[in-house]
């Protein structure tokens, strides 16, 4: 069993557990809804199946703290990362001008949960955001509003 099949399975395994016995009003028998667990230092998300490739969860703001959980992930390229809001006053960015810490591969695209350069831009709780890494490198991506309390995260993007 490689690394994506075994995360792939706890994944499932754990979504399978948490939702055993409940019901939520409005969740088709084809959605699911996970809150994945993350332990400190932890280096990888939640990875599920998904398009053309696979989708790393990363919790922005869990449990009201200024970070991401977890704060570094590996993929490869044409993966997808999936940053869930979890408390107020957070957003996901590598815009330029978000923040000095920001470091992105020379080829790739900056993205941000927000549009223009609104940096200081907010996303509700429990929404989440996406982006499709297809530049090999590494992404050091903050929260504008908190880098300065050390809301920072990484991608570790691979070919």
């Amino acid at each position: 069993m490689n690394r994506r099949q075994f995360l792939r399975y706890v994944g499932v395994t754990g979504t399978v557990v948490a939702l055993a016995g409940c019901s939520a009003p409005g969740v088709t028998p084809d959605e699911t809804t996970t809150e994945p667990e993350f332990t400190a230092g932890e280096t990888t998300g939640t990875t599920t199946a998904g398009g053309d490739g696979e989708v790393t969860e990363v919790a922005a703001g869990p449990e009201g703290r200024l970070r991401y959980v977890p704060e570094r992930v590996e993929i490869s390229t044409g993966d997808t990362v999936r940053w869930t809001f979890e408390s107020p006053g957070h957003n996901v960015t590598t815009k330029p001008g978000s923040s000095e810490k920001v470091v992105i591969p020379e080829a790739a695209e900056p993205f941000g949960s927000y549009e223009g350069d609104a940096h200081y831009s907010i996303n509700e709780v429990g929404t989440t955001y996406e982006h499709t890494f297809t530049v090999p490198g590494e992404y050091v991506y903050v929260c504008a509003p908190h880098a300065g309390q050390g809301m920072v995260g990484t991608v570790v993007v691979s070919e």
